[in-house]
C-alpha cells in the first residue's frame, strides 16, 4: 500500500495495518490510511564529502529541495547512496524549522578508500587460472568507476579496460567505453587459435521502473589461424574478419537484492545485430531467474539458460558456435558435449540449459561460511549448419550436491553430479572444484 500510495503521489497519507487471529485458521487485518501533517524540504546539506563531488550524491537523492518529504522516499534515497559503494558510512538528520512545516536534512557521509589492486590464482578439475586487475569506483570524486583487468589460463588469455559513468552529464543515463582483446589457442587439441581485438561504446538506463534497457556499438578484429588437426570447417574459415556489431538488451530486475538474492526474478534479453561484419551472425539470448524463500534457511531457486547463432550468408565462424556454460551443466566435462566433428567438440548453434537449486545457507550452524546446494541441471545443445548429420540433440541432465565454502585463503566450490541422461560421445565428470585467492 505505501508503494502504492507513493506512486500515486499521495506523499502526505500513512498506510498502517493491524492483524488480529481470530481462532485457529482465521485471521482479520485492518487497514488505516492517516493523513500526515504537510511538509516540505527546506534544505538538504552534505558533510564529508572531501573528495567525492557534490552532485554525485544529489544525482542518487529521490527527495529534492522543495519537494513533499515523505520518509518512505527519502530512506530509498539514503539507500541509493550506500548502494553505490564509495562510502564507509552514510549518516542522516531531519531537523524541524521555526514554523514546523519544513524540513532541513542533513546528510553526513564517511568516505572510503575506492581504489582496488587484485590478483587471484585457481586450481580445479577444469584447469588452472590467473587473473590480476586494478579497480577505481570513484575516479576523480565524479563516481566513475575504472575496471582493468588480465587473466589467463590453460588455453586463453584474456585483457580488458572499461570506463563506465553512471550518469552521464546528469542525464540519469550510463556512459560505457569497452577495450579489450582475447587469444584463444586451441592448436593442440583442435587445431586452430583465434586473436580478438575490439572496441565498444554503450548507454544504458532505467525506462520504466525496475526495467533497463541497453545500447551498445562496438567494432572487433579476429584473427584465425588453423593446422593440420584443425577440421575442414575450420579450415575453410581461416582467415581475417572484421566486425560492426550493434548490441541491445533489455532487463526486468524485480530481485529483492543483486548480491545473493533470496526473493524476486530477473530476466534480461539481448541481441547482437551484425552492421557491417565479414561475418553476417546474429546472437540472441535469454537469461532468467526465480528466487522464493520458504524459511530463512531454505531458499529454492531456478534459472533459465538459451542461446542462439545464425549466420545470413554461411556457417557461424568456429569462434562464435554456442557451448554450455560449465556453472550451466555439472557432471560433465567442460565443452565436451553436443555436437562432434571427428574427434573435436565443436559446438551448436542452439543452447539452452535449466538450473533447480535447494539451497540451505546455515546447514552448518557451526561454520557461517559454508553453504550447502542440492541441484538438478539439464542442458542440450544442438544444430550444426554446415552437417546436420553432425548434429547431437539430445538433453544431458545430472543432479547432485554442492558446497560452497569462503575459506581464508579464498572461495572454495565442490560439487559431486551424477550423469541422469547423456549422449555415448559426452564426456562426464562426478567431481569438481575450484578454490581461488584474490589480495
Amino acid at each position: 500500500m505505501t508503494k502504492l500510495l507513493c506512486k500515486k503521489e499521495f506523499v502526505f497519507i500513512n498506510a498502517k495495518f493491524d492483524a488480529k487471529i481470530i481462532g485457529k485458521n482465521k485471521i482479520d487485518i485492518s487497514f488505516s490510511l492517516d493523513q500526515l501533517e504537510k511538509s516540505y524540504v527546506d534544505k538538504i546539506n552534505i558533510f564529508g564529502n572531501f573528495i567525492t563531488e557534490e552532485k554525485v550524491i544529489r544525482n542518487a537523492l529521490i527527495v529534492d529541495e522543495g519537494d513533499p518529504y515523505n520518509k518512505i522516499l527519502f530512506d530509498k534515497s539514503i539507500s541509493n547512496i550506500k548502494t553505490k559503494g564509495i562510502f564507509k558510512s552514510v549518516k542522516s538528520q531531519i531537523l524541524n524549522k521555526e514554523d514546523k512545516n519544513n524540513k532541513i536534512i542533513n546528510i553526513i557521509v564517511e568516505e572510503k578508500p575506492t581504489g582496488e589492486i587484485f590478483a587471484g590464482v585457481g586450481t580445479g578439475t577444469g584447469g588452472s587460472s590467473l587473473s590480476a586487475g586494478l579497480k577505481e569506483k570513484n575516479y576523480l570524486g565524479k563516481g566513475i568507476t575504472l575496471d582493468t583487468n588480465f587473466a589467463l589460463s590453460d588455453d586463453e588469455i584474456r585483457g580488458k579496460f572499461s570506463v563506465i559513468n553512471p550518469n552521464f552529464k546528469n542525464t540519469d543515463r550510463s556512459l560505457n567505453t569497452t577495450i579489450e582483446s582475447t587469444t584463444s589457442d586451441f592448436m593442440s587439441s583442435s587445431g586452430y587459435k583465434t586473436t580478438r581485438t575490439g572496441v565498444s561504446l554503450g548507454t544504458g538506463f532505467e525506462q520504466y521502473q525496475d526495467l533497463f534497457v541497453n545500447f551498445d556499438l562496438s567494432n572487433y578484429y579476429e584473427k584465425l589461424v588453423t593446422s593440420d588437426k584443425a577440421t575442414d570447417i575450420k579450415k575453410k574459415q581461416e582467415g581475417d574478419y572484421f566486425e560492426n556489431l550493434f548490441l541491445y538488451s533489455i532487463t526486468l530486475n524485480k530481485l529483492n537484492q543483486n548480491f545473493q538474492p533470496t526473493d524476486g526474478f530477473f530476466t534480461k534479453f539481448s541481441q547482437s545485430i551484425p552492421i557491417y561484419s565479414d561475418d553476417n551472425a546474429f546472437e540472441n539470448s535469454l537469461l532468467a531467474s526465480k528466487y522464493y524463500s520458504i524459511t530463512d534457511n531454505f531458499l529454492l531457486a531456478s534459472k533459465l539458460f538459451m542461446k542462439a547463432v545464425n549466420s545470413l550468408d554461411g556457417d557461424v565462424r568456429v569462434s562464435k558456435r554456442i557451448f554450455i556454460p560449465s556453472s550451466r551443466l555439472r557432471g560433465f566435462e567442460t565443452g565436451k558435449i553436443g555436437p562432434k566433428d571427428g574427434t573435436q567438440y565443436i559446438g551448436g548453434n542452439y543452447g539452452a540449459a535449466v538450473n533447480l537449486t535447494s539451497s540451505f545457507p546455515k546447514f552448518f550452524n557451526e561454520f557461517e561460511n559454508i553453504d550447502l546446494n542440492l541441484f538438478i541441471d539439464a542442458a542440450n545443445l544442438w544444430h550444426v549448419d554446415y552437417d546436420s548429420s553432425l548434429d547431437s540433440d539430445k538433453i544431458r541432465s545430472s543432479t547432485g550436491v554442492a558446497v560452497d565454502w569462503f575459506t581464508a585463503v579464498g572461495p572454495l566450490s565442490f560439487s559431486y553430479a551424477i550423469p541422469i541422461t547423456d549422449a555415448s560421445t559426452d564426456k562426464t565428470e562426478s567431481f569438481r572444484f575450484q578454490i581461488g585467492t584474490s589480495f
